[in-house]
């Protein structure tokens, strides 16, 4: 699907495509904030305006995308059934001039070269459950608040709206910052304290097959269980004998211009670790 390419365009040509995709963003919020799950929940159908009920309703998966997409399959013909309402057929051509194209201009990410959805550069622990995007963007931007971090000597570190809790897991225990999660949504934080203590078990674990790491003094926080006020924080600062350290190291972090230069691989999974706040 052809697209737009930022790679090559000017300063100005940047900053106008920037200013159009905030305009059309804006005008379509409510669809774009829109979750799946809420579709069924919240009646998302019935804020569609009439017109677009009426062009759209009876189409099935591949004919909706066909014919938003304009990519019919071989042999296949595009034929709306009726007049789209033009406020629907602009905005389907406005997303097609303002999509980036789906081809990449440069080379895979050293960290998908061995497995394309596995990242090299995160411990096993902090992949699961996780997309290949998404390892990659908790990586990157993890490894940013780090840099800034240290820069400002700053010591707590606030992840508003955490989620599942991957980022503040891989900032708490892949970097050893002090990280607190908030957490709007109920059903999140469930899941985010689930997966913290899957992550405590596997940590156990590790320390079973590898005691030695304990008496090497690699280790950080001893492993406690999350609060279950904030997703990812127990109850308690790490006790006076509990240094909290950078645990389950990744490769090196990313220069300051946030290349991707290759890495070692990760550091062995360290033992007793606990979730830091």
């Amino acid at each position: 699907m052809p697209g737009v390419s930022a790679r090559h365009l000017s300063l100005e040509e940047r900053r106008q495509l920037a200013v159009n995709l905030t305009r059309v963003l804006a005008l379509c919020r409510p669809i774009l904030d829109a979750y799946i799950i809420e579709f069924f929940t919240d009646n998302l159908w019935g804020t569609l305006p009439d017109s677009w009920q009426a062009a759209l309703d009876g189409l099935n998966p591949p004919q909706l995308a066909t014919l938003l997409l304009g990519m019919p399959g071989e042999g296949e013909v595009v034929r709306y059934r009726s007049v789209w309402p033009l406020t629907l057929l602009a905005l389907k051509s406005t997303a097609t001039s303002l999509a980036f194209t789906r081809t990449p201009g440069f080379h895979t990410p050293s960290e998908f070269l061995e497995n394309p959805s596995q990242s090299s550069r995160l411990t096993a622990p902090f992949r699961k459950h996780v997309r290949p995007k998404k390892q990659h963007e908790i990586r990157r931007l993890g490894e940013l608040v780090k840099k800034l971090s240290d820069l400002t000597g700053c010591t707590q570190v606030v992840d508003v709206g955490s989620g599942q809790g991957h980022l503040s897991r891989f900032m708490s225990l892949g970097l050893g910052l002090m990280v607190k999660s908030i957490e709007g949504d109920q059903r999140l934080v469930e899941r985010a304290q689930h997966l913290d203590q899957e992550l405590l078990q596997a940590l156990k674990k590790e320390e079973k097959r590898n005691p030695q790491v304990r008496e090497e003094g690699t280790t950080a926080c001893g492993a406690r269980p999350p609060s279950t006020a904030e997703s990812g924080c127990p109850s308690g600062p790490p006790g006076p004998r509990e240094p909290c350290g950078g645990l389950l190291q990744p490769g090196p972090a990313a220069g300051p211009t946030g290349g991707d230069a290759d890495s070692t691989r990760p550091a062995a999974l360290p033992s007793g670790a606990g979730l830091p706040c």
